[in-house]
């Protein structure tokens, strides 16, 4: 049997598996010898890589890739006349033959695709909500999801959704308005709306929504893996995807068979997100061969269960100069080398965002090769410091189109060059932690009245033990426009600061004081009468000196604030019940 899509197939696959063969063969040139049973060896070289192990993990790639080639070839050799196993399935998803070949065949858009498609917006609008709720402890009252109810899903047909809805003058009227115009109004409709009430209305709206209006959707493990193959055709206006939960569920085929859907639909695709997905080198070939003109973000969550842990592999394979990715983040992964790193810095052709916070394996030398060659693109940095010095920041300093900078446990540095933070006039985000030895002065020289920060709005210092009452002062008048202040464990902080804060910081909207234990509050009182209009988060942990009463008492005459008290738990309706009941 030969179709067009087992023919696309192969030939993927066969790119694939040169890919990782060329990958197989840079890692024996370059593999880093480890000695058994020499603890302080593996220490100092537990940064470098690739080892034996990713030698051993590309090999197992390659084996698993040449048996899917085999397959597919034989199958494609077989004449269809004769194919004695039309439904013998082909991986642990159970694609077959069968399968495969009605995939090619056009189908109507029925009211089952707009149903399947309603469920994941449906999924997606309540782990949004779950985010906000694990984030914040304002409260969300149910009513707020009573469109989303599932009874508002039509499951009782399956038939094609009508041609028109011209059966009175109203429709016909919406009907003849301008596509510009109707779209404009589907903009003002939340997604789950469009595709439940409106989409079903008329196939004219639904492929309108599909082609014009739904750009962005969550695919999880609430349909089959087929289902969501089917869907993937009608998504032609599709530019982000996100894979949820997934797992180790989907097999190489599938995964090759979904990019192939989306390749084919549309040529938009400029974001893929991976939450829960089991990575491996092959999944990451695939991607680089079917979206290699308009990938441009690829963004690897935390990984709540065990994750891969040989990522070295993942961003060597990223790292090619026939594609379009500039935004990679891949933090709190395993197996990260700087062996990894340099290759995707110096093969990609542009880097605007890199986010690897706790990767330890950046160095200087990573930061050095990174901004040579990319800082005219360089705009979102956000790394691991534990072994960067003040020498890094030096090299920061080249990309002045920076616009975000966050550098966590900057142990090893003495701020002596805070100064260059100065530099980035477009910088809207600046956070560093693990300021414990950097010394007053080094934040005086950043915050020195010469340079003001007129687009910062995010500023977090975390472990700031030095900074002092004047240099929050210095803060706050040079960084006019903050929404966002994060400064820790500052053990100089007196209620003189904290009242400059409340009184003059017109635009705050989330303030962290974690361990300032000299800070009493007492200005709260006028919160948010007076001040602090816009105030929606505030975390008072550790700061012994800040009454809870104090803190109930805001959260009464505001409950839209979430507060943090000194135990590190939000103030909320059960303390303000206790409250009345003590009283």
């Amino acid at each position: 049997m030969s179709s067009l899509l087992l023919d696309r197939l192969l030939l993927t696959s066969i790119n694939v598996k040169h890919r990782l063969e060329s990958l197989l063969n840079l890692c024996r040139i370059y593999e880093h010898p480890s000695w058994k049973n020499d603890d302080q060896y593996e220490e100092f070289y537990r940064f470098y890589g690739p080892d034996h192990s990713d030698i051993e993990e590309l090999e197992v790639s390659i084996v698993s890739i040449s048996s899917l080639i085999e397959n597919l070839q034989h199958e494609q050799d077989i004449d269809e006349d004769y194919q004695p196993f039309p439904d013998y399935p082909l991986c642990k998803n159970g694609w077959t033959l069968k399968e495969i070949e009605q995939l090619e065949k056009e189908k109507c858009l029925n009211l089952n695709i707009i149903n399947q498609i309603g469920l994941h917006t449906l999924n997606q609008c309540y782990e949004e909500l779950n985010e906000k709720q694990s984030s914040s402890t304002t409260k969300f009252n149910n009513e707020h999801l009573t469109s989303h109810d599932l009874n508002h899903l039509n499951t009782t047909s399956l038939s094609s959704i009508p041609n028109s809805c011209i059966s009175c003058d109203t429709n016909k009227n919406l009907l003849d308005l301008p596509t510009e115009l109707l779209l404009q109004i589907f903009s003002l409709i939340s997604p789950f709306e469009l595709i439940i009430n409106v989409a079903p209305t008329c196939r004219y709206f639904a492929n309108l929504i599909l082609n014009y209006g739904f750009s962005h959707i969550d695919l999880s493990k609430i349909v089959s893996v087929f289902d969501v193959t089917h869907l993937l055709s009608y998504l032609t206006h599709l530019r982000s995807i996100t894979f949820i939960n997934w797992e180790n569920e989907v097999s190489i085929l599938t995964w090759a068979i979904w990019f192939d859907r989306i390749a084919k639909t549309t040529s938009k695709l400029h974001t893929i997100r991976f939450q829960n997905i089991h990575i491996c080198p092959i999944l990451i070939c695939f991607i680089v061969e079917y979206f290699p003109h308009c990938l441009q973000t690829i963004i690897f969550d935390y990984q709540q269960h065990k994750g891969y842990e040989k990522f070295d592999l993942i961003l060597s394979l990223l790292a090619d100069k026939t594609i379009q990715l500039k935004c990679i983040t891949a933090s709190y992964q395993l197996g990260i080398t700087n062996f990894g790193i340099l290759q995707l810095v110096k093969n990609l052709n542009i880097i605007v965002e890199l986010n690897l916070l706790y990767i330890e394996a950046i160095n200087d030398e990573t930061v050095k090769v990174l901004c040579d060659k990319h800082n005219s693109y360089l705009e979102i940095l956000k790394i691991d410091g534990a072994q960067l010095t003040d020498k890094a920041l030096e090299y920061i300093d080249y990309c002045r189109k920076m616009k975000s900078i966050m550098i966590e446990f900057c142990t090893n540095m003495t701020g002596s060059n805070f100064h260059i933070f100065q530099n980035f006039y477009n910088l809207k985000e600046l956070c560093l932690s693990k300021l414990t030895t950097v010394p007053l002065e080094s934040f005086q020289l950043l915050f020195n009245g010469k340079h003001i920060f007129e687009h910062l709005i995010i500023l977090k210092l975390g472990e700031c033990h030095l900074i002092d009452d004047d240099c929050v002062r210095s803060i706050i008048k040079m960084c006019p426009r903050l929404i966002d202040f994060t400064c820790t464990w500052a053990y100089c902080l007196t209620d003189d600061s904290f009242n400059e804060i409340v009184i003059r910081c017109h635009h705050l909207r989330r303030l962290s004081l974690v361990g300032c234990h000299q800070i009493y509050g007492q200005i709260l009182h006028d919160v948010p009468e007076k001040y602090f209009h816009d105030i929606e988060y505030l975390n008072f942990e550790q700061c012994n000196q800040i009454e809870d009463d104090l803190l109930v008492k805001l959260y009464k005459r505001k409950k839209s604030i979430s507060i943090i008290n000194y135990y590190g738990t939000s103030v909320d309706d059960d303390d303000d019940d206790d409250d009345e009941r003590n009283f």
